[in-house]
C-alpha cells in the first residue's frame, strides 16, 4: 500500500482545517446570517472568508483524489463498494465545488457594494438559493459515500476493522445531525478521512 492516498486524505483535511480556522473568531452569522447581517461581515472579514473557502476547495478535491487512489488497495472484497464511495464523493465533491465558486468569485464583490450603498444585486438571492441545495447535496451524498467507504474498509480486511467502523460511525452521526437541525459545519465531513489518512500514514509500509 503506498502513501500517496495518505497524504492526500491527511494533507487535503488538515490543510482545509488550517485555512479556516481563522473563521472561528468571526460570528457564525457570516455562514448562517440572514444577507443584511451575513454581507457585512463578509465585506468586514473578506481575508478570512477566501481564506476559508479555498481551505474547503482544497479539502474537497486533495480527499477526492485520496480516495480514488485508495479503492484499489482495500483488497478485492472492498475495491468496488471503495471505488463506488470515491466516484459518489467525487460527485458531491463537485456540486461542492460550484457553492464555494460562488462564495469566491461572487459573494465578496456583492457584500462590497451591499456595504458601500445598501443595494443588494438580484441575482444573488438566486445563486444563493442554489449554494444552498448544493451544499446539501454535499452533506447528503458526501456522508453517505463515506458511510460505504467505512463498510469498504471492514470488508476489505487490509485496514484494522475498527477503521472502518469508526468512519462509518462519524459519517452516519454527521449525516443524522444534518438530517436532526438542517445544518452542520462542512468541515465536519473531512473528519473520517482525516482519520482514514492518519491510519494509513501509521500502518504504511
Amino acid at each position: 500500500m503506498s502513501t500517496l492516498d495518505a497524504i492526500l486524505l491527511f494533507v487535503g483535511g488538515i490543510g482545509g482545517f488550517a485555512l479556516a480556522a481563522p473563521s472561528a473568531t468571526v460570528s457564525s452569522a457570516i455562514w448562517t446570517g440572514s444577507p443584511d447581517v451575513a454581507l457585512p461581515l463578509i465585506a468586514r472579514h473578506s481575508t478570512i472568508w477566501r481564506l476559508a473557502n479555498i481551505g474547503f476547495v482544497v479539502a474537497t478535491v486533495l480527499s477526492a483524489a485520496g480516495l480514488f487512489v485508495l479503492s484499489s488497495s482495500l483488497g478485492a472484497n472492498g475495491e468496488g463498494l471503495a471505488r463506488a464511495a470515491a466516484v459518489a464523493y467525487a460527485m458531491a465533491g463537485t456540486a461542492w465545488l460550484v457553492t464555494l465558486s460562488i462564495r469566491l468569485g461572487i459573494t465578496p464583490g456583492v457584500a462590497a457594494r451591499y456595504v458601500a450603498d445598501a443595494t443588494l444585486d438580484p441575482a444573488f438571492a438566486p445563486l444563493a438559493g442554489l449554494g444552498g441545495v448544493l451544499f446539501a447535496a454535499f452533506i447528503l451524498v458526501g456522508t453517505s459515500s463515506l458511510v460505504a467507504l467505512g463498510a469498504a474498509v471492514v470488508l476489505g480486511g487490509v485496514l484494522p476493522a475498527w477503521t472502518g467502523w469508526v468512519i462509518l460511525a462519524l459519517s452516519v452521526a454527521i449525516l443524522g445531525g444534518y438530517l436532526l437541525t438542517g445544518d452542520t459545519l462542512p468541515a465536519f465531513v473531512y473528519l473520517p478521512t482525516i482519520m482514514l489518512g492518519i491510519v494509513l500514514l501509521l500502518t504504511a509500509g
